[in-house]
């Protein structure tokens, strides 16, 4: 079964990455695709967004600033409303420019973000960035065991399912008698 629950935890992980690109580029596509304004500052609006969602959600740490805890959902409203109100300021300067004049700001403004998360090494822990964040739907691990397992082992007989002396589909070799647990 924990086989299992890697594989769930492991597509849970590949759909969260796959859904984080998937909103990013339908962002891009808005502004890029309906108003012919190419805008390369989208990819900084999205790093404070991510860092700010990883500061409140981690444990508290000495590398990094953070500590808050903060459940999943709090985390990416306040990221959300964090990101908007520097891309509005962003905005009310970079807006007035046109074609390559405004990518090329954007482009500079997005750096200027990068360098910022990877230089205050007190807020990200710099280049090696913040560490410990919870995965997505972890909290499900204690669930699972305690409603699905209940107390099923196979490597144990496993109880009504499988008869006490069928350990031997469950070694790790023949003839190899160590507890598979160790």
């Amino acid at each position: 079964m924990d086989q299992f629950y890697g594989i769930f935890l492991y597509v849970i992980s590949l759909l969260t990455m796959g859904g984080i690109y998937a909103i990013l580029a339908l962002g891009l596509n808005i502004q890029w695709g309906f108003t012919g304004l190419f805008n390369a500052g989208i990819a900084g609006f999205f790093a404070i967004g991510a860092y700010v969602s990883a500061i409140l959600t981690t444990a508290p740490s000495a590398r990094h600033l953070g500590g808050f805890e903060v459940p999943y959902v709090v985390s990416f409203l306040v990221a959300m409303i964090v990101s908007g109100i520097i891309a509005w300021g962003v905005g009310k300067v970079c807006l007035k420019l046109r074609a390559d004049y405004l990518a090329i700001a954007t482009i500079g403004i997005a750096e200027i973000f990068r360098l910022i998360l990877k230089n205050e090494t007190w807020a990200t822990n710099g280049p090696r960035g913040v560490s410990m964040i919870p995965k997505a739907l972890q909290i499900l691990a204690g669930t699972l065991e305690s409603t699905c397992l209940s107390g099923f082992d196979p490597r144990d007989g496993g109880g009504d399912l499988f008869p006490a002396g069928n350990r031997a589909a469950f070694a790790l070799g023949p003839g190899d008698d160590r507890d598979p647990r160790e």
